[in-house]
């Protein structure tokens, strides 16, 4: 029988929102949007705003609308001094290594921008693999198709799979696909994850729901077929 498959976020779910990496990579964002369409601060938001309710990410908008090659986009966004801005986390690198299953990162992000985030945190060697908007061919969560060419991809069935995020709008898509879904930060009351967590490193403490609700057999751990 397969191993589970444990499924994270990169931003603001890897690491806390005090870490500002997405600050500063969302500000790029902001600024390329402005000097790519020469339009002002106001209307660069409202641009943004727009392409993000239509499309789920300012990229997919501007690819649609002004012909922005993806990988321009990529490279200017990201273009961030990563290990000035985030921290070595020992935490969360024992954390990740302890689960008992493979382990991967599912995000917006591109896959270079991904695995120089897990490099700065020390846990680049944790995961068995990075899948970026790349992978998603550009169709950004929480869109449907990422999430079911994921579970291809890995060969994974959804109720052997669990998803943490820190936005609960993602969270739907994995759960319609019979994942275990785990919120970071958030209330109970206004989320339908299945557990609730403050700190991706309290991620163990509500494993039993995942590993003991009847999808595993009995002694699932580390070293489990």
């Amino acid at each position: 029988m397969t191993a589970p498959l444990f499924i994270f976020d990169l931003d603001n779910t890897l690491y806390p929102p005090e870490v500002p990496l997405w600050r500063i990579v969302d500000g790029r964002i902001e600024r390329y949007v402005r000097e790519r369409l020469g339009v002002g601060d106001e209307e660069a938001r409202k641009i943004r705003k727009g392409y993000l309710q239509e499309y789920g990410t300012t990229l997919r908008g501007l690819m649609h609308h002004h012909d922005v090659p993806p990988g321009e986009y990529l490279e200017y966004v990201h273009d961030v001094a990563i290990p000035d801005v985030v921290p070595r986390s020992p935490a969360l690198a024992a954390m990740v290594d302890a689960l008992p299953g493979r382990k991967v990162v599912f995000t917006n992000g591109s896959e270079s921008y991904a695995r120089r985030v897990l490099a700065a945190l020390g846990v680049e060697g944790a995961f068995d693999e990075v899948y970026g908007i790349e992978f998603m061919e550009y169709v950004a969560k929480p869109s449907p198709y990422p999430y079911a060419k994921l579970l291809r991809a890995t060969g994974a069935e959804g109720s052997r799979s669990l998803f943490v995020e820190d936005r609960p709008e993602n969270l739907l898509p994995a759960r319609d696909l019979g994942m275990f879904t785990v919120l970071v930060r958030g209330s109970e009351e206004e989320s339908f994850a299945h557990a609730v967590i403050d700190d991706v490193c309290d991620l163990p403490r509500v494993l039993p729901g995942f590993l003991g609700n009847g999808r595993f057999r009995h002694g699932v751990g580390p070293g489990a077929d």
